[in-house]
């Protein structure tokens, strides 16, 4: 495992701890490599380590009434998991899994809270991500209720091409079940959408790859929802 005061994917909070802290951190630390699909944390669990997503991708997961999972998020490097249980509950309220092959850090939950306590800069950083991480996850509560079914998968889309990829050509490393998960529809309804912004020229895609062919359309019809 990489020493944390080197790590270069380490966050703004662990940045602000003082040397000591940090072995106190790197002691209570245990870096994993999972393949796609490979759970992170389970709902109902209880809960016993922090997760940072190191490499690779991760999704949030929550099981509905129906029994159905809905994806709430997608998680890039330089994500906490399971935070939210350190200040509320003992049971994990979500599930987080791999999209792709990852590396986790477990953080031993007290010794989290043990830094929390002792280092006020710690515990601030913290809580500046977990209220940007609110913020955007409010932008996008929004936005899947109001928007119709293609402005939902544009900015899907828009987000794979433009934060994690930078590229106009990526993969979308989700199953078609999944996808429909993340944008609050049904698989036929994402297998529509796709080939309506197929059919108007906005994107091209092959099986998981899709390449945007007019970006400015494809950003219209995601602002317009």
């Amino acid at each position: 495992m990489e020493d944390c005061e080197y790590c270069k994917i380490r966050s703004k909070a662990v940045e602000v701890l003082k040397t000591e802290e940090v072995v106190i951190l790197q002691e209570n630390c245990a870096e994993v490599e999972l393949d796609a699909d490979e759970i992170i944390i389970k709902e109902g669990s209880l809960s016993s380590h922090i997760g940072y997503l190191k490499e690779g991708l991760a999704k949030i997961h929550k099981r509905g009434v129906k029994g159905t999972d809905q994806i709430l998020k997608i998680l890039q490097p330089g994500s906490y998991i399971g935070m939210q249980t350190v200040l509320s509950s003992k049971i994990h309220q979500y599930s987080a899994s791999t999209i792709e092959k990852s590396k986790i850090c477990y953080i031993d939950i007290t010794s989290f809270k043990q830094l929390i306590t002792k280092n006020a800069d710690f515990a601030n950083e913290l809580i500046l991500y977990l209220c940007r991480d609110e913020l955007t996850y409010f932008t996008r509560f929004v936005n899947v209720h109001q928007k119709q079914i293609d402005g939902r998968l544009a900015d899907t889309i828009l987000f794979f091409s433009d934060e994690v990829n930078k590229s106009r050509k990526f993969k979308i490393p989700l199953k078609r079940s999944d996808l429909a998960a993340l944008v609050c529809s049904t698989r036929e309804s994402v297998t529509r959408a796709i080939r309506d912004l197929s059919d108007i020229g906005t994107i091209k895609v092959k099986g998981k790859t899709f390449e945007i062919l007019n970006y400015e359309l494809l950003k219209k019809i995601s602002e317009k929802g």
